[in-house]
């Protein structure tokens, strides 16, 4: 039942919200759907999830009955039903801007201009106040002038309407959607080989650098980021885009954020792979940024791979001090099954680059890797030390 899948991925604070939406009749008025919720989630919460035996939990529900595999699959379909109501209130709670440019919306259409107003200056006002200006700032803001025009041109039919605001925000939205697509594409392109067409592309950079629009975070952050991937050589097209990351980052939602972050980082990578030092301390100082911002932690789960470039990065330009608080800090961020090979191996590097040979040699002898690549690295990493350390017959 596709149901238990969607129950496992919830949250705790997501399954008390779904209890409380349950409990409401207008989302669902069968304690039958309730009672299904109540033994999915349970099951859910097992250190190995497991879905119940599809017989037993009928019988649960309906201890009087006989199995009847109909009711109890059209059971998961309305239990399901309800918990995608949930998500999207959930997502419409998080989009307050566009919730009360909606709302406006149905006030003007039930001809009720003092709470329209009221809910589109309300509208207004969160969009200044918030602290994005991505693309969808645009879109919302392009959402919110059109609804205001829709109002305006049946109250004040001789009054001049604001159109041009309607139009370059439309144009805003379409030149920051376009250039973090562009962007997006070149990037794939750039590792799996594949050609892309853009149509217009040239129009719109001809346009950005025209009207200087670069000034526009969202417009500005992917123009600078198109430059780095269609003219790699130049570092001054690099340098003003991680400019923009370190200036405007924070104008930016975390997930698209961090993307910025990893077309950044691949980027120092690959120049840093063609002899570039330069770039190394580049790459460093984004990390660190990243680190300081909690940009790579993804609900609480850290990619063993940032973590070990980050430390890789950190110990080749001597930052110890960095690299050891580093380690401790983010280990427990680590997915469990590889948390402690990962912290071991790593601080096995720090030991190294500090001459504590002795050490290292512990911790690499004491941990084991299922990836290849991780084990091939610290048996290098051992045969070096034995090296250094004249133990030729080991």
């Amino acid at each position: 039942m596709q149901v238990f899948n969607i129950i496992c991925a919830l949250h705790a604070a997501e399954i008390r919200d779904v209890r409380i939406l349950l409990r409401s009749d207008w989302f669902n008025y069968r304690e039958d759907v309730r009672q299904l919720f109540e033994l999915m989630v349970r099951a859910a919460g097992r250190s190995t999830p497991e879905m119940p035996d599809k017989a037993l939990l009928f019988q649960k529900i309906y201890p009087d009955k006989t199995y009847d595999d109909r009711q109890l699959r059209l059971l998961g379909s309305w239990l399901t039903d309800a918990i995608e109501d949930y998500f999207r209130w959930q997502n419409q709670a998080a989009s307050p801007v566009s919730a009360l440019t909606d709302l406006a919306a149905i006030y003007r259409k039930k001809n009720l201009p003092a709470l329209f107003k009221k809910n589109i200056t309300l509208a207004e006002r969160k969009l200044n106040e918030q602290p994005l200006r991505n693309a969808d700032y645009w879109q919302q803001r392009h959402g919110l002038l059109t609804e205001t025009f829709r109002f305006e041109a049946a109250t004040k039919r001789t009054e001049a309407m604001h159109l041009q605001d309607i139009a370059d925000t439309l144009d805003y939205w379409y030149y920051a959607q376009k250039l973090r697509q562009v962007c997006t594409a070149l990037s794939h392109q750039n590792v799996f080989k594949t050609e892309y067409h853009f149509n217009l592309l040239d129009e719109v950079l001809a346009q950005v650098e025209a009207g200087h629009l670069q000034e526009h975070p969202a417009i500005g952050m992917y123009y600078h980021c198109y430059k780095v991937l269609t003219q790699p050589t130049d570092d001054a097209n690099f340098e003003a885009f991680r400019a923009r990351i370190l200036e405007h980052g924070h104008h930016f939602p975390e997930d698209e954020l961090r993307d910025l972050y990893v077309l950044a980082l691949n980027f120092c990578t690959r120049r840093v792979n063609e002899g570039s030092q330069s770039h190394i301390r580049a790459g460093f100082e984004l990390y660190k940024a990243g680190f300081d911002n909690k940009i790579f932690v993804v609900n609480g789960v850290l990619s063993r791979f940032t973590y070990r470039n980050a430390t890789a990065l950190g110990l080749l330009l001597g930052e110890l001090d960095w690299v050891r608080a580093f380690l401790d800090e983010f280990r427990h961020n680590l997915e469990s099954k590889y948390r402690d090979s990962t912290y071991y191996f790593n601080l096995a590097r720090w030991e190294y680059e500090c001459k504590h040979y002795d050490a290292a040699l512990v911790l690499l002898q004491n941990s084991e890797y299922e990836d290849l690549l991780a084990a091939l690295a610290a048996k290098t990493l051992i045969a070096k030390i034995l090296y250094i350390t004249d133990a030729h017959d080991a």
